[in-house]
């Protein structure tokens, strides 16, 4: 098999598995009636969300730095909006931003 066969079977597949992404949701669905899956998927994801980036954040961290402090000023933040505004995009920004304020300095 030379290198153009190949890349067309990469390209095929890609497009099947695509193809089959994007219609599963309308064949596991079609009946119009609220899943009790779907509901507990979109209730859950953003915190979900949030712990991943949390945890993903605090996994490389050196703790005899001053790059704690700054990384928990931030977290603060963010957990601070979510406690009050209950929206994750404006956590997740605004303690990014406060981050990157602080890593900029």
């Amino acid at each position: 098999m030379n290198e153009l066969e190949y890349l067309y079977i990469v390209i095929i597949a890609m497009a099947i598995s695509t193809y089959i992404t994007r219609l599963t949701p309308f064949i596991l669905f079609s009946s119009g009636k609220e899943s009790s899956m779907l509901n507990y998927i979109a209730k859950n994801t953003p915190p979900m969300v949030m712990m991943i980036l949390v945890i993903y954040m605090l996994k490389d961290l050196n703790y005899l730095s001053s790059e704690l402090l700054h990384t928990f000023i931030a977290l603060a933040i963010t957990i601070g909006f979510q406690l009050f505004k209950r929206n994750a995009l404006l956590s997740i920004v605004a303690g990014t931003a406060i981050y990157m304020f602080f890593v900029q300095m």
